[in-house]
Order: structure tokens, then sequence, then C-alpha cells
């Protein structure tokens, strides 16, 4: 089965969140997947821009309110400025999801390319061989959006003084619902951009361990299609083939996620270092507003970090196997099983096309993006912390 087919109910969700604007068209005759489509016309998109509408009211609802809470911060004098600020660096990191999430909504032209890419692997790798060999994307989104139900309900709990104290008491209770509702739609849209981001990158990484465990006898890879054009293509050839599809499906797939990815771990990375400079200082500073904030503060400096693990997480999936892929056909190119002259040639020519950085996810081309990254965030976040503590 194809991974498409599997992901139908993440679409479905993504479409009902607001999270894409595009809509699933399907064969006629077989109703499997085909590509994405986008019209003004289609109820996908008029439920996008419903949504996005509702976003934007939302918002400006909250920020109206949220300026009383501002003016006593600021007319507090046991509550220092920095911790205003701080708190403004939180909101900041909220829009950053929201506007990463606008920004991929944006980017057809590259999903449609890196789907092509992808249902191109899948022809070349053949039903057979995809059925043998199934992929684990449904039980992953089952866990994901597990995951993400846990996260959203939890900050609503979490919140609940927090919107206390900055809704008025006379609100109504339909009012009051709507904004809940409202809030709990556009939290689910955000996070899941980091399960759609896992998603992408696990397929590609998928299908280059497929590549990694035929790299000892790729001609049982299936070339019957290639045949049909015409073209009698070497055994290794149709490896490289499926391994250069994979590397540009993952190269339009950095093009999508390189801004989000700066934008947002420059974002959580601020918020982790802001969420505990303020559950240290809630400790040393008793203060009348910070108890509102005792619970959601902790929860939010925890989701951020899992945030950012699974970010890094997911761009190091094709790394990895790329790196694997690359070390297996060095062996296997060693051991003799490439008996002719022709096979060790097509061996080497995959092997100088088989390169990390092919598929490796930078931030707008500042760093590489991948799990290395932790020790130094965790460093900076420390570091960061104590200047502020002791400012």
């Amino acid at each position: 089965m194809s991974v498409f087919e599997q992901l139908r109910p993440f679409v479905s969700l993504c479409q009902a969140c607001g999270l894409i604007p595009y809509t699933m068209q399907n064969s006629l005759s077989t109703k499997k997947f085909i590509k994405f489509t986008f019209s003004f016309r289609h109820f996908t998109t008029i439920w996008f821009s419903f949504i996005f509408i509702l976003q934007l009211a939302t918002i400006a609802v909250v920020s109206y309110f949220s300026m009383n809470r501002v003016v006593d911060f600021l007319s507090d004098g046991t509550f220092p400025l920095t911790i205003t600020v701080v708190f403004g660096m939180n909101w900041l990191s909220v829009m950053a999801q929201l506007l990463a999430s606008r920004w991929i909504s944006m980017q057809y032209r590259q999903l449609r390319t890196a789907i092509e890419q992808v249902q191109e692997v899948e022809r070349l790798f053949g039903d057979k061989l995809i059925m043998q060999h199934k992929s684990s994307v449904m039980t992953r989104f089952i866990l994901g959006f597990i995951l993400v139900l846990l996260a959203v309900t939890g900050l609503l709990f979490v919140s609940i003084p927090v919107y206390k104290s900055l809704l008025p008491s006379n609100m109504g209770i339909l009012v009051t619902t709507a904004i809940f509702s409202f809030g709990m739609l556009g939290l689910i849209m955000t996070e899941c951009i980091f399960l759609l981001a896992h998603l992408s990158y696990y397929i590609i990484s998928h299908y280059i361990h497929l590549l990694l465990l035929h790299a000892e006898s790729p001609d049982e890879l299936p070339v019957i299609s290639q045949k049909e054009e015409g073209c009698n293509m070497r055994k290794w050839e149709n490896s490289t083939l499926i391994l250069n599809h994979l590397c540009r499906a993952s190269s339009e797939l950095n093009s999508i996620f390189s801004f989000p990815t700066l934008f947002m771990l420059t974002s959580k990375f601020i918020s982790v270092v802001s969420t505990a400079y303020v559950c240290v200082y809630s400790f040393s500073h008793p203060n009348h507003v910070l108890p509102d904030f005792s619970m959601s503060i902790p929860f939010v400096f925890f989701t951020d970090w899992m945030r950012i693990f699974v970010a890094l997480y997911a761009a190091d999936m094709p790394v990895n196997q790329v790196r694997l892929l690359r070390e297996r056909i060095i062996a296997v190119s060693h051991s003799g099983l490439s008996q002719t002259l022709t096979d060790k040639i097509d061996a080497m020519s995959m092997l100088m096309q088989t390169d990390e950085s092919r598929v490796r996810l930078s931030a707008v081309g500042l760093f590489n993006v991948g799990m290395h990254l932790i020790p130094a965030l965790t460093g900076a976040a420390v570091t960061y912390m104590v200047i502020l503590l002791q400012s």
C-alpha cells in the first residue's frame, strides 16, 4: 500500500484544523491517491479561509483582554520589567508556530514536486516490494495524534487560571466556549506542524532504508517499468535512480521547512530560557501575579523542549539512513559480491552520489539541523538563564 493511502487520516486532520487548503484527488478507476489539488471552489479551501479568519479574530480578542494584565505587570513595583519581557517572548513563540503553519500552507509547488518524486520511487520499487516492507506511517500518526491531544488539552487545563484572570467574568458561557474551541483548534493546527515534519522525513528515510536492505542484492529491485520504455538498465542504476528521486524529494521538503525551522527553533529556544527563568524567579520572589502561571510555565517549558527534540529528530532520520546506506555500499563493493567490472563501476557511481548533504535540513543555510544541536542548545539555555538571574 502506498504511504499516501496511509496518510489519508492525517491529511483529513490537517484539513479539519485548517493547516492545509489542498484536496486529495483520487483516480476514478482505482480510487487511489493521484495528487493534491488547490481551487477556491473546493470546500477545503473555503474551510481553510474560515478557520484563518477565526484565528485572527481569536488572537485579536485575547490580545485585547491581555492588555489589562500587561498594565498590572508594569504598575506592580515588585514585578521586574524582565518578567514582562519574558511573557512577551512566550507570546512571540506561539505566534511563530502560527506564522510557520501559514508559510507551509503556501508552499504548494514544492509539496507537489516532493509528492511526485515519492510516487516515482514507489513505481520503481513496485507494489510487491513495498508490501513486503510496510512502513509504520499509520502507527506514527496514531501516536503523534495522541501526543498532540495531550499537549493541547494539557495546555488548556493548566492555563485555566490564566484565562480566568484575562477574560471578564461576565463574558457568557457561549462566548467563552467559542474562544476555547477556536483556541483548541488553532493549537492542534500548530502542533500538527511537527507531526507533518516527522511523517514527511520518515517517509524519505523509510524508502532509503529499503535501498539499504537491498544494497547487497540490487538486482532484486524491479526494473520492469524501465524495460517497457526500451531501457536496459543495469541493477545498480535502478538503485541510483531511486536515490536521486528521494534526494530530490528531500530537497523540496527542506525548502518547505527551512525557514519555519529557523523561526521556530529560535522562538522555542527563547521560550525555554524564559520559562526556566520564570520558574526559578517564582520560587525566590513570590508575587500575586505569578501564581496564575504556576502550572502553565513548567508545562510550556517541558513541551517546548519536546517540540525542539521532535524537530531535530525528524531532520536527522534521512541523514542517518543515507549514512548507513553509504557504509553498506562500501562494504558490498569490497566484499566481492559485485563480480563484474561494470557492477563495481556502477556501485562506485552510486557511492559518489550517496552524500548526507543531499538530504540534510539546514536553517536557511545558517546551520545544519539535527540531534547534534541538543548539547549546544542545552548549554546556551543554562548560560542565558544564569545571565537573566544575575541581572
